[in-house]
């Protein structure tokens, strides 16, 4: 079985890129893949803004990554220079930055792009999305 790496590049609702993803690796798990994490990047870092609040008739993005994470503890991780570039930030990184509040919360978790590459080894798979 292969072990993949996501790499998520795409705002959530300009195209279907997230919800591809999200396919991707439910498929991908239940043909007994592995997905360790994602890594969201670029524009993708929108993804962990936990104040996105889209219509009901849309699927929500934020809480189906938080669902996925809990079926299948896949690891959220998020750039912390481009979530910070782009206000997604936590409490700690936030005050450094003296900003209030946190828009990022658990199951995402800002890693640096160091940790994105370095967990390329272990994979056999980076599929972008």
């Amino acid at each position: 079985m292969l072990n993949y790496s996501i790499l998520v590049t795409s705002p959530p609702y300009d195209n279907d890129a997230g919800s591809s993803a999200l396919s991707f690796i439910q498929h991908a798990i239940a043909q007994g893949h592995s997905v360790d994490h994602v890594f969201f990047y670029q524009q993708g870092i929108y993804h962990a803004n936990s104040y996105i609040a889209p219509p009901n008739d849309e699927i929500n993005l934020h809480d189906a990554w938080c669902v996925l994470h809990r079926q299948y503890e896949v690891r959220l991780l998020v750039c912390i220079t481009a979530a910070l570039k782009r206000g997604v930030t936590d409490v700690s990184h936030g005050a450094e930055h003296d900003i209030t509040g946190s828009n990022l919360r658990a199951p995402f978790e800002q890693a640096g792009l160091g940790e994105f590459f370095s967990s390329l080894h272990a994979c056999d798979h980076v599929v972008q999305f």
